[in-house]
């Protein structure tokens, strides 16, 4: 495994990280928690998301072949101009929506376009903390999140299935980014589009 310097993330690029994952949960369809309820999907003919055994047992290889990858892997074929995301179907659910998450962030900050035919791995990405910043802002939305009340650990991982460290830092986060600019376009557009399902967890909570 290769070591990567860790670059300190700006309050700049962290509110455009947000708005990168709000824009793609938009792009993507989501209407509710948890996101990514189909994780082997075509996305606009341009994201092709599949499981590692698929992929492997179509090409006639044994299920462990790209065992190597990890968790998964991303990488731009620029000869058909698609993207492709392998996720390894024998994690847990939890493990297999934080992944294809992180890896969504290296299509969407152009980081795959800049060395195509390579494979990028989710647990070995030189922007690891940028792929987590955008994995928690895509799983766990600021704006749905305390729309619903949602905030305690338990509460994230029973509605947002997320890996309990991450949804642990999650609720940590949520006490912390009330000083984040707000964003009234995006967020308008994610109130539209998960208006049902706000209405329906704030009849549930108040129960």
């Amino acid at each position: 495994m290769r070591f990567f310097k860790r670059e300190k993330i700006s309050d700049e690029e962290r509110r455009y990280i947000a708005f990168t994952a709000y824009e793609t949960l938009l792009e993507f369809g989501e209407r509710s928690l948890p996101v990514l309820s189909d994780f082997c999907r075509i996305v606009n003919s341009s994201i092709f998301i599949f499981p590692m055994q698929f992929i492997a047992r179509k090409e006639g290889l044994t299920d462990g072949y790209f065992s190597h990858a990890g968790s998964g892997m991303a990488l731009y074929a620029d000869t058909t101009g698609h993207y492709i995301i392998l996720y390894d179907e024998d994690l847990a659910p939890s493990g297999i929506r934080w992944t294809i998450a992180r890896l969504l962030y290296l299509i969407k900050s152009g980081r795959l376009l800049e060395t195509p035919n390579v494979f990028h791995f989710s647990d070995d990405c030189a922007d690891s903390e940028k792929c987590d910043a955008f994995a928690y802002h895509f799983t766990c939305p600021d704006y749905i999140l305390n729309e619903c009340n949602i905030s305690s650990a338990s509460d994230i991982i029973k509605y947002c299935e997320i890996p309990f460290s991450f949804a642990d830092k999650k609720s940590r986060l949520l006490k912390t980014s009330r000083g984040m600019p707000s964003m009234p376009a995006i967020s308008e557009a994610l109130d539209t589009r998960f208006r049902s399902y706000i209405e329906r967890m704030k009849k549930d909570l108040s129960v």
